[in-house]
């Protein structure tokens, strides 16, 4: 996006907040290298972490009157390679400061930048967001796999990633069924295959059936294709989803999940 709004200091300290979490945030020496690295003072190096680095912009800004400062903090925590080696903890961050961002009509994605999403007013909205798309799927009948990969971000009303996470999980599931180590659209092709497959859907003796394998392998890939980027597995970045989107896509993923329950492990010759 061209111009980032500007933060109240509000919103401000309640990202020092979630950045300097006591369980889930940076820890004291990350914090310090942070700052080092943006160039901010640390002016309060004996305070807690969140008030240590409100402080730290605080004297940036001066006074806090400006919080654009605060984009550096979020740019830093969220460059996608800082995710590798915490995914859990880079997560929570981002669902936390998001429901923040929220509130200026922004997030932030796993491509590190700032996203513009419809902007909510108030905290009940963005309460009323959040549990929307969830009781919709609930209402829909969705596979219980589809709602366990997409909790956490259906608890931020987080289109985008609910709807990724949840073609992960399709990943996730037939890497489990097969024993495989693939991805994406390799997955499916060698899980799924005819001649021969690791799970199968049918007995696979008639054209009939091989077509219905064909069928399911090939509604796998669509949804790989769609959603994630077949060669980087990066998101594709300016596929804004709103919530109709969302139900649909997964309403699709929760489909392909019930067939995979109606698939057979293949035994493999030892």
């Amino acid at each position: 996006m061209s111009k980032a709004p500007a933060l109240t200091v509000a919103q401000a300290e309640q990202i020092c907040r979630v950045i300097g979490d006591t369980h889930n945030g940076l820890t004291g020496s990350e914090i310090g290298r942070m700052l080092a690295e943006l160039g901010i003072a640390d002016v309060d190096p004996a305070n807690t972490k969140w008030k240590r680095l409100y402080n730290a912009l605080a004297s940036r800004t001066n006074g806090a009157r400006n919080t654009n400062a605060v984009y550096d903090l979020i740019f830093y925590c969220f460059n996608p390679a800082r995710g590798i080696n915490d995914g859990a903890r880079y997560r929570w961050m981002m669902d936390e400061v998001n429901r923040i961002l929220m509130l200026s009509g922004i997030e932030v994605r796993d491509d590190g930048k700032l996203h513009k999403v419809q902007a909510a007013e108030t905290l009940d909205e963005i309460e009323r967001r959040t549990r929307s798309l969830r009781n919709a799927l609930i209402g829909a009948g969705a596979h219980p796999e589809v709602m366990k990969c997409c909790q956490k971000e259906l608890l931020v009303d987080d289109y985008f990633h609910a709807v990724h996470e949840a073609a992960k999980g399709l990943c996730d599931r037939v890497r489990e069924m097969s024993g495989l180590s693939l991805d994406g659209t390799r997955l499916f092709d060698a899980a799924l295959s005819v001649k021969d497959p690791y799970i199968a859907l049918t007995t696979l003796q008639t054209e009939s059936e091989r077509n219905q394998q064909n069928g399911l392998r090939e509604l796998l890939n669509g949804v790989i294709h769609l959603v994630r980027n077949p060669t980087a597995h990066q998101l594709r970045i300016h596929w804004n989803v709103n919530e109709t989107d969302a139900v649909e896509v997964l309403g699709l993923i929760s489909y392909l999940h019930k067939l995979l329950d109606n698939c057979a492990v293949v035994p493999r010759l030892s």
